[in-house]
């Protein structure tokens, strides 16, 4: 059981949501663990819109085969603030309060549309009671966390995280970025820290191994490609079907989707090793 929390001190465009949705989705189908997926951004429809739409029984059917016909809905994060702030324990109910994609294996507390400061921080005073109870109950945690560490309730988070999947892209400034908090922020002392490069292009000069290198990280950087099949299935709410579709077992070598999912595959178990290695040095 481990809180993996995906976050970036830069304010730019990593990919980073996208980035925890491929490997929250291959890793709940292949590795067959069972995921919670918190997204504590707000206003922000892009976890909800790469696994649901308005068409969501027309453009399911693989999903609703594997969940045996069961989509659930539950009341989100507004209900379990509700039942946290009563004092009430969690005990078992997060499931009943979260969207299902893969049942008995990934859910997710998507984005919370606030309306007023004061209904924000009721949400915000929940989340961490929220995630230490999820981790008493999931494989994985994962925690789509708000960039910067200008907000103390983000620190929290990544304080109490067994991983920190710090998100950046091939932009110079961004490895620069990396390697002054790796070398001045006490966060990434405790050697939990996992470089994962978004939207990752094989074809530029800053391959991994040359961020590895710049960056002073002794392992090559794990990364997530881009892959116009992948992001076009993020805006269409198809992600499910398309980690099913794909699946390590049924993909051809030669189909252009194939190198994708290998690279995530390398990605997740990066993942998984890191997750090993900290519990070691607790």
């Amino acid at each position: 059981m481990a809180i993996v929390t995906f976050w970036s001190d830069r304010k730019k465009e990593t990919a980073q949501t996208l980035s925890l949705i491929a490997l929250a989705s291959y890793m709940s189908v292949e590795h067959n663990c069972r995921i919670l997926i918190v997204d504590m951004n707000f206003n922000d429809t892009t976890l909800e819109r790469a696994f649901w739409t308005e068409k969501e029984e027309a453009n399911r059917k693989a999903i609703q085969q594997f969940n045996a016909g069961r989509i659930d809905i539950g009341a989100g994060i507004d209900g379990l603030a509700k039942l946290i702030a009563s004092g009430r324990d969690l005990g078992g109910k997060i499931s009943d309060y979260s969207k299902v994609v893969f049942k008995g294996r990934l859910e997710a507390i998507i984005s919370y549309k606030a309306h007023n400061v004061e209904d924000k921080n009721r949400i915000i005073m929940a989340y961490k009671e929220l995630i230490k109870f999820a981790n008493q109950q999931y494989d994985y945690v994962f925690v789509d966390a708000p960039k910067g560490t200008d907000k103390q309730w983000v620190n929290d988070i990544l304080d109490i995280s067994n991983v920190i999947v710090f998100n950046l892209t091939q932009r110079l400034s961004d490895m620069e970025e990396y390697t002054k908090l790796k070398n001045e922020n006490p966060l990434f002392k405790k050697g939990n820290v996992l470089p994962l490069i978004g939207r990752y292009d094989r074809f530029s000069k800053y391959t991994k191994k040359n961020i590895a290198r710049f960056m002073g990280e002794k392992k090559e950087i794990p990364a997530v490609s881009y892959n116009t099949l992948f992001f076009e299935s993020a805006n269409e709410g198809e992600i499910g079907a398309y980690f099913l579709k794909f699946r390590k077992s049924l993909i051809s070598s030669t189909d252009r989707n194939a190198a994708f999912v290998d690279e995530v595959s390398k990605a997740a178990d990066r993942l998984v090793l890191k997750v090993q290695e900290v519990a070691m040095m607790r």
